[in-house]
């Protein structure tokens, strides 16, 4: 499943919550920019148009256009691909979407700033709306642009981001929790504007604010779209500001009405067993899940009813009195985002695990122990740290927490210090099936959780990933380790796995391209870590991933550190061979063959030329033969000199590369199922079921697959087994009844089509 710290992040599933109110609120005092009011009823436009005759008609005519118009409409006024994104998923899902701020924030005869936000209405399928989601759902489209004139038509250039010179320093906040009810917030906030357009944050679309002071004053500001802008002056990169912000947020949970007769609304936070303000609610201010510029040292004091127990996701302590709870936590490290988690029958246990501290926070129904999570914990150190050196979050603190908000699910998220999980976990990992090992994917991330900018997921998910692999080798040996690998990349071809998440990510989907998707961090992105480790060496490796990891979180971190670092290491720039992994769309396709005594290798992807240094396995009348060829360009040439027959030609044989494969077999799955109506061969060896033929009492599908590694099963009469009788089919051989089981592929011919089906 996506995991997050960020939509990040670690893992990017949003909590649903309940509906509030989008309403804008602003000072009664006269801003000092022009505004256009947002509360107007705007016809939808009836023909495209690329331009304005004015910024402030630009504004209205982009958000007319996102409010009501098509999707060739809207971008054709419009040129941001992530935000052309946003109005097209809202379209697909039939979402309502409405206007926010429209603001010009600077003009000159040739160009302008503009301010515009706007709002997602989706309830998540549920009619329910919430504050964390709407935020979310347009943080790709609600920011700052940039309007040129053009032959006497304004039209938007760019997205400006909002953290453009600006800082936040440090985060000091007080927050009473009144669970079924709301939330009252007080965020002190230590800032640098040194961006011309005033300060810009993300916050909860639900929040209400009641103050807004910036150094001691009442401060203009505008807030819509899951945006806060405030009319502050530019101060310079060294001065820092105080900004103060009062606002609540109401629970996104409605307890169930009271009995006749029964308990007042007032004391309705009684039938609230558990609940959160996750790091994915937006619940305190910040840039965006992708931004070095806001990360800071950060405090927050909690006060909830002593029945509840409480984590702040950070290391912390707590008093209780007079009934009330009072939990203060601390960042020892800088971090942005911060989550409020709790339940009245958590029985919260504290390990020592050398100089770690591990508290769990679980319900005594929780299927595993503080004991066993806490070895576990250990374990993940003693494998990562000898190798990566201290995580980047080097607090020696870590909760591990069962999150009940989260439904029926298991170890899915990281926020902060806290290894999340909700009240359903009942595998830390699975060995056979995978293979996975979700408990120690979500420890792994706090090595890579302060990385930053487009490629954020990829250095975060791709790293939790290819940590679990190194802690599947340790656990169950090298077996285990390759056949995640296979795994990960028929998901990454066919777009399959566990979670049901069809498609395929070949030809269509980049990493700098779609940043928000985690699902292409996870395969892709462990993918490049794995080849990173294979051509440089673990040495080499090593060290350039402790010198990233213990540089990371004091400002910008993304992939150009990650590179340089690996080109210090390495003593010659990576730049080649990792950018074509980040920038395209497809993987290599590479073949040899041999004409005469030379060996020719080609690579014919659509895009740019990978660098790509590969073993080629030549299999000969007196058996296999290996030559190194290292390929940089369209085609290379290896003069073999010899004279022996050569039969196949297999490259990268033992798979180092995520490439295209062209050698496999036609595959038969067979089924036995004299009563079912219709069958289907779904699983990862193909981006959707495929239909089985009948004779008799048997189904069956003949597909052709390349080299690796296949998890298969049957959906009888639409129906699939559960994952318990996967499990368990997975162990039957040679049983003509399985519902699921695993295919290895051999490289027995050259098939024409070298995609899984």
């Amino acid at each position: 499943m996506p995991r997050l710290q960020s939509v990040v992040v670690s893992c990017a599933n949003l909590i649903p919550a309940l509906a509030l109110s989008a309403s804008l609120y602003a000072q009664s005092a006269t801003p000092a920019v022009t505004q256009v009011e947002s509360s107007a009823t705007i016809a939808p436009p009836d023909r495209a148009t690329v331009g304005a005759v004015t910024p402030a008609a630009l504004g209205k005519l982009v958000m007319q256009r996102f409010a009501s118009a098509t999707a060739p409409a809207f971008d054709s006024v419009y040129p941001d691909p992530l935000g052309r994104a946003v109005v097209e998923s809202a379209i697909q899902h039939k979402d309502t979407r409405s206007i926010g701020l429209i603001r010009v924030l600077e003009s000159t005869p040739s160009r302008a700033v503009l301010l515009l936000t706007g709002t997602v209405h989706s309830g998540k399928g549920s009619g329910i709306e919430t504050g964390s989601d709407e935020t979310n759902e347009v943080r790709r489209f609600s920011g700052l642009y940039e309007a040129e004139r053009n032959d006497g038509a304004w039209m938007v250039s760019r997205q400006i981001p909002l953290d453009t010179l600006n800082y936040i320093r440090g985060q000091n906040l007080h927050v009473a929790l009144s669970p079924g009810r709301h939330s009252d917030i007080l965020d002190s906030l230590t800032v640098t504007v040194g961006g011309p357009y005033g300060l810009a944050l993300r916050l909860n679309n639900a929040a209400r604010l009641s103050l807004v002071q910036l150094d001691g004053r009442p401060a203009h500001y505008a807030f819509g779209g899951g945006v806060l802008w405030i009319d502050a002056p530019r101060s310079g990169t060294s001065r820092l500001s105080k900004l103060v912000l009062r606002y609540t947020i109401a629970d996104e949970r409605t307890p169930p009405a009271p009995a006749k007769g029964g308990k007042p609304a007032a004391h309705r936070d009684s039938v609230i067993a558990y609940g959160a303000l996750n790091n994915t609610d937006v619940w305190n201010p910040f840039f965006g899940y992708d931004s070095g510029n806001d990360f800071s040292l950060m405090s927050v004091t909690a006060t909830i009813p002593a029945r509840y127990r409480l984590t702040t996701s950070v290391p912390q302590t707590e008093v209780v009195r007079n009934g009330v709870r009072i939990v203060h936590g601390e960042t020892m490290h800088p971090q942005f985002l911060l989550a409020l988690i709790y339940d009245k029958d958590w029985q919260p246990i504290t390990k020592q695990i050398g100089d770690l501290r591990v508290e769990t926070f679980l319900t005594p129904s929780f299927h595993f122990s503080a004991d066993t999570l806490a070895a576990i914990v250990g374990r993940v150190y003693r494998v990562l740290v000898p190798r990566f050196g201290e995580p980047q979050l080097p607090s020696h603190y870590l909760a591990v927490v069962e999150d009940r908000a989260l439904g029926h699910s298991g170890f899915a998220v990281r926020m902060n210090n806290a290894v999340i999980s909700g009240d359903g976990a009942t595998m830390l990992d699975e060995p056979s099936l995978g293979p996975s090992y979700a408990f120690a994917h979500e420890v792994s991330h706090g090595w890579t959780m302060n990385a930053t900018g487009r490629a954020a997921n990829f250095l975060q998910e791709g790293w939790a990933s290819f940590c679990e692999s190194l802690l599947l080798r340790d656990v169950y040996g090298p077996e285990a380790e390759q056949a995640m690998w296979e795994k990960l990349r028929t998901s990454y071809i066919t777009g399959l796995d566990r979670a049901g998440f069809l498609g395929g990510f070949e030809g269509h989907q980049s990493i700098l391209g779609r940043p928000d998707n985690g699902r292409i961090h996870y395969f892709k992105g462990s993918w490049i870590l794995r080849q990173l480790e294979y051509v440089l060496g673990d040495s080499v490796f090593d060290r350039a991933m402790r010198a990233y990891i213990t540089r990371s979180g004091n400002g910008n971190d993304g992939y150009e550190e990650l590179i340089a670092d690996m080109s210090r290491a390495a003593g010659r720039d990576m730049t080649s061979f990792v950018m074509p992994w980040l920038t395209e769309k497809y993987i290599p396709n590479v073949e040899a063959r041999v004409e005469g005594q030379r060996l020719i290798v080609t690579q014919s992807q659509p895009g740019a030329d990978f660098d790509l240094p590969l073993d080629i396995e030549l299999i000969t009348d007196s058996g296999a033969v290996r030559r190194h060829v290292h390929l940089m360009s369209r085609a290379d040439t290896v003069d073999l000199g010899t004279t022996r027959t050569v039969t196949a030609v297999h490259v990268d044989p033992d798979h180092h590369f995520l490439l295209r494969r062209h050698w496999g077999e036609l595959a038969r799955f067979t089924l036995r199922a004299p009563n079912a109506r219709s069958v289907e061969l779904s699983g990862s060896i193909a981006s959707k079921p495929v239909p089985a033929t009948r004779d008799g009492d048997h189904w069956s599908v003949t597909l052709p697959l390349t080299e690796g590694r296949y998890f298969w099963m049957w959906r009888v009469d639409g129906k699939g087994p559960t994952d318990e009788e996967a499990l368990a089919a997975v162990k039957l051989t040679n049983d003509p009844s399985a519902r699921a089981g695993v295919r290895i592929v051999r490289p027995e011919q050259r098939l024409a089509d070298s995609l899984a089906r």
